[in-house]
């Protein structure tokens, strides 16, 4: 969202790596007509035509299990044609709260309705739910308050299932509703949602996730659709597949508490449904995940015993020494129980107990889920619907460095097809690699240190990636580490990831460039990180004296908070054998941040004529604050990029682009 790729930059890019025009007219050929998009499922969020017309056959014939989980979807107040909704505002907000609750109940009774008119044909239900689509589509303007993402993204994910279903459903909803509804999406829903929630607690990220993977779908954004699924196993927040569940099974929130615990679980649930009906396996990202993190918890409610180590999150806010005490099943074992036992034919046999000691499930907490998991997802059979109603490469295709190589790892399809990457190199370096049905990742040796490179996902009669993804293989020419070797950075050619751990700045990781005597050095460092502790900027160096200075985005305070007062510092480096000093220092201004979260990328200047150096910082890239001057006790070397998570032990993720440098220490 932040560094969104055009087509002409794409082109621009491409020749100026050297690509020949031969392969750069290949893949415009091969994108032809597809206008930045792949070819949706429609209906296709939580319930595709065929999970539809299963419902339906089953509840008119009474069949059990689904027609008691009927009844419970049936009998419950928000699902009752006599519903009178709470009617739309202009505004709704968490902490502090502005008609959130009635938000919800509108959002259930729109979903509720819309599953009571595709289920029972009965007009009365569709009247219901395009109502309140309608009502709240004219009206909603905005999001507010600290718990925003939660407040937009949980009654919303209703919302908008409500609307996947009105609009390819049969419901009588005109265009002009549709187009209506949409703009509500991208103006009010997005925006607040597209951050995610890399600040607090997983199930506040996972939340985040699903609702804009339903938006994405709804909306037919290919890009925002993309950008979730790479989020989902390579982000940076709590709410990413292996950040929220660790390898035995514990989650990031099992000591917290076990409520919060299966609800980030759910949610995490209804992203893979999600990707499932537009024919992407996410259920099976890192080994099956996803069900051992239900596994391990719903074997911890049910009574026995599970490994816990004591741990700390990515925000370094929320530590946890022991698991947290039982508490009730939460209906969220249906959905789960059902894809991978009769789906895909595995054994989950705690989850298989809770879901039965659950089943019928009825309605979720307030809008936390959405419950019903009895009626929406039993089979009493393996499922034979395993075929996407269309057939796809794959996507979420993302690139990292490992080793001497790139590691490229994507969603792999459902259908399994045998799938070709394709990697454009500089010149006519077209390379085909033929991963295996169903592989997830590749680990491309023969790339060269320093140059750019393109990777394609396709399959005979799929549907390609609309976009390719860009990577550099290790750093840029002249580019190093310091310490010299050290991992954690990657650039696309375009955006720089710096990835690093450590409780001060004698951790702090650094890719630096040659600098010149006479320079302006500037970064634009993107609010979407985890740490509460990070320290992120620029550091100027020289290869006699080490570090000379630093300018970095960092908490002030000295202990975690949950609303951190963030501020740039200038710290200058003192007699050889002394640490880094605080030279000056000026508080982020309030536009940039919101409830002690960065909320709009921050930009940093460091200029130098000789040792007289300036620093500045700016929220446009036009005018500019002086943060501090000083002198350094050497001429600079190198200057670059350096962070460190400032929690031992725990990485963090920072993301910086428009790295640029000039001549001059006027202006950049």
């Amino acid at each position: 969202m932040f560094n969104e790729i055009t087509r002409r930059r794409f082109t621009s890019w491409m020749l100026a790596c050297g690509f020949s025009s031969r392969w750069l007219m290949a893949i415009a050929e091969g994108q032809r007509g597809t206008s930045g998009q792949r070819a949706f499922v429609h209906p296709g969020l939580l319930h595709s035509s065929g999970d539809l017309g299963r419902m339906r056959t089953a509840v008119a014939a009474k069949e059990e299990p689904i027609f008691s989980g009927f009844v419970k979807l049936r009998d419950h107040p928000q699902s009752q044609p006599s519903y009178i909704p709470a009617g739309a505002s202009v505004e709704i907000g968490r902490n502090p709260n502005v008609r959130f609750g009635e938000f919800d109940r509108d959002c259930n009774a729109a979903y509720q309705c819309a599953l009571m008119g595709s289920i029972t044909g009965e007009q009365v239900f569709w009247k219901i739910s395009v109502g309140i689509l309608d009502d709240w589509a004219a009206t909603l303007k905005r999001v507010s308050g600290a718990d925003a993402v939660l407040c937009a993204s949980l009654g919303g994910f209703k919302l908008i299932n409500a609307a996947e279903l009105a609009r390819w459903g049969g419901a009588p909803w005109p265009a002009a509703s549709v187009e209506r509804f949409s703009a509500l999406l991208r103006d009010t829903f997005v925006p607040v949602l597209q951050g995610f929630a890399p600040f607090a607690n997983g199930n506040w990220d996972t939340a985040a996730m699903k609702t804009l993977l339903a938006a994405a779908v709804f909306l037919e954004d290919a890009r925002l659709f993309e950008r979730v699924l790479v989020y989902y196993h390579q982000g940076c927040g709590d709410g990413r597949l292996t950040n929220y569940i660790y390898a035995s099974g514990q989650c990031q929130e099992s000591g917290r508490d076990q409520q919060h615990t299966q609800l980030g679980l759910a949610h995490l649930g209804d992203c893979c449904e999600i990707a499932w009906h537009q024919g992407l396996d996410l259920y099976g990202t890192a080994q099956d995940r996803l069900l051992t993190g239900f596994e391990y918890t719903a074997r911890y409610e049910l009574g026995d015993e599970v490994p816990f180590l004591p741990d700390v999150d990515r925000t370094g806010k929320y530590r946890h020494k022991v698991i947290s005490a039982r508490s009730a099943l939460r209906p969220v074992y249906e959905q789960i129980f059902h894809h991978y036992v009769h789906r895909r034919g595995l054994d989950a046999p705690w989850t298989t107990k809770a879901a039965a000691a659950v089943r019928p499930e009825g309605e979720g907490f307030q809008a936390d889920h959405t419950g019903f998991g009895t009626l929406l997802y039993s089979r009493t059979g393996p499922d034979s619907s395993r075929e996407p109603a269309r057939r796809v490469a794959g996507a979420g295709l993302h690139v990292s460095n490992e080793g001497h190589g790139l590691r490229v790892s994507w969603v792999p399809a459902v259908a399994g097809d045998s799938i070709h990457l394709m990697r454009i190199g500089p010149g006519a370096g077209r390379r085909v690699f033929r991963p295996a049905a169903g592989e997830a990742s590749f680990l491309d040796h023969e790339v060269k240190p320093g140059e750019k490179y393109a990777y394609h996902l396709e399959v005979k009669h799929g549907v390609p990636l609309a976009e390719p993804t860009f990577a550099i293989a290790g750093l840029p020419r002249e580019w190093i580490a310091i310490p010299r070797g050290a991992p954690g950075a990657f650039t696309d050619g375009s955006t720089w990831t710096l990835t690093g751990a450590g409780a001060d700045l004698s951790h702090l990781c650094a890719v630096v460039a040659p600098a010149r005597r006479s320079q302006s050095f500037v970064v634009r460092l993107l609010p979407e990180f985890a740490s509460a502790r990070l320290h992120a900027g620029i550091v100027i160096a020289s290869s006699a004296k080490g570090v000379l200075a630093t300018l970095l985005l960092e908490p002030s305070g000295t202990s975690p908070a949950e609303r951190v007062d963030w501020t740039v510092r200038l710290r200058l480096s003192g007699p050889p054998s002394g640490p880094l000093e605080i030279g000056s220092e000026r508080p982020v201004g309030r536009f940039l941040v919101s409830y002690g979260r960065m909320a709009a990328p921050l930009w940093l200047r460091a200029s130098w004529e000789g040792k007289l150096l300036r620093a500045e910082s700016s929220g446009d890239g036009i005018e500019w604050e002086l943060v501090g001057s000083g002198t350094l006790r050497q001429e600079a070397d190198f200057a670059g990029l350096a962070m460190t998570s400032g929690i031992e032990d725990v990485e963090a993720t920072v993301r910086v682009d428009h790295v640029a440098s000039r001549v001059g220490t006027q202006g950049a």
